[in-house]
């Protein structure tokens, strides 16, 4: 797949993406050639199929994630120090929103741009994955707002035990010893120690922090018993997704609440984490939907709060969690009420197989550099 480029590269450039969904970008001139996804870079075949690639051609600048744990990024520093390349790294979640705009020919227009998918490694250091970026690929994009960061404890322990995210998430706000000790009973969670969970949060230890859609959705999956451990990617995510729709009810504002914040960057939030955990199981399915509706309301407001800031009249999408066909249905029609045209990924997906083509996008704008 070829796609134009709204201005001339000066020198060619390989992009090499992610690393878990790995689809490199080969661009010279005015032309950015998609190339073969390569997969998961955890598998030393696909290091090696990647490398493989990689020396089909001869680019003057590598371009690579910012992440520092990435088999790409590692990958993309050796070929700039054997081959004497140039090398940028490029913030995961803007090239999640340049790749839809260098698809739509949006290059220099002002965007409000949404990225939402399970992690990615953010300027502060910390897991983001739910940032709303506004201004434009060629005079940069600044984030603006983002979802409030939810406790990891334990890191990628939690990712696979998504019931240790929403019990850290209850613990920090508030709850009692009565609601907790009932939830665990409830949802069928086996921990021996509570008290000492609660002292390694308060303690710090191994908690990371995420401001990831993703890890909203794995957390409520939890919280309403739908999923508390996972076997694979996004597993609770898909599963409450699946109960909401097959109890599509007429949820009111008030069942799931959400808040956004005035400071900035804004944080998006929903409060009643701790009330809902009393909820009887039998509510999962109607607060399964609520929860969608809610997370589309305050994706969708916060946008239009940043378009009437910034004048853009273009809300771009993409990320991982588009592929949930209701949130994105839920988004779309709320976003284009407030009068916004919603643009996601076509020729592309949602997901990390475009995130080299907004690598190039970004290298062509000069603004991660």
């Amino acid at each position: 797949m070829k796609i134009g480029l709204p201005e001339k590269l000066s020198k060619p450039v390989i992009a090499l993406g992610g690393d878990l969904k790995c689809q490199p970008v080969y661009a010279a001139g005015d032309t950015a050639e998609v190339l073969p996804e390569i997969g998961d870079l955890a598998s030393p075949d696909n290091q090696d199929a990647l490398e493989d690639l990689v020396d089909r051609y001869e680019p003057e600048l590598v371009v690579c994630d910012k992440h520092p744990g990435y088999f790409s990024t590692t990958l993309a520093e050796r070929l700039a120090a054997e081959r004497g390349l140039g090398l940028v790294k490029v913030q995961h979640h803007r090239a999640h929103v340049a790749a839809v705009a260098m698809e739509h020919g949006l290059f220099h227009e002002p965007i409000v741009g949404l990225a939402f998918d399970g992690t990615g490694y953010g300027d502060d250091a910390v897991a983001w994955g739910g940032e709303f970026f506004s201004g434009s690929v060629a005079s940069g994009l600044a984030r603006r707002a983002h979802m409030a960061p939810l406790p990891l404890p334990g890191g990628d322990v939690a990712v696979r035990a998504p019931w240790r995210i929403a019990l850290a998430t209850l613990i920090e706000r508030g709850a009692d010893d009565e609601t907790i000790n009932a939830w665990l009973e409830s949802r069928g969670v086996q921990l021996r120690d509570v008290e000492l969970f609660k002292t390694g949060l308060a303690r710090k230890l191994a908690v990371g922090r995420s401001t990831s859609v993703g890890r909203w959705f794995d957390a409520v999956a939890a919280l309403l018993g739908v999923r508390t451990e996972v076997e694979f990617e996004a597993q609770g995510a898909i599963e409450l997704q699946q109960l909401a729709e097959a109890n599509a009810y007429d949820v009111q504002s008030g069942d799931w609440p959400y808040a956004i914040s005035e400071e900035e960057p804004r944080v998006v939030d929903f409060p009643a984490f701790v009330d809902i955990a009393s909820r009887p199981a039998g509510d999962a399915p109607r607060l399964a939907y609520a929860f969608h509706v809610a997370c589309a309301a305050a994706a969708a407001e916060t946008a239009k709060r940043l378009a009437d800031e910034t004048g853009a009249k273009h809300v771009l999408v993409s990320g991982g969690v588009f592929f949930n066909r209701l949130l994105d249905g839920l988004l779309a029609e709320r976003v284009g009420a407030h009068g916004l045209a919603y643009t996601k990924p076509i020729q592309l997906m949602p997901g990390d197989t475009a995130i080299a083509l907004g690598q190039v996008g970004l290298v062509l704008a000069g603004t991660e550099t």
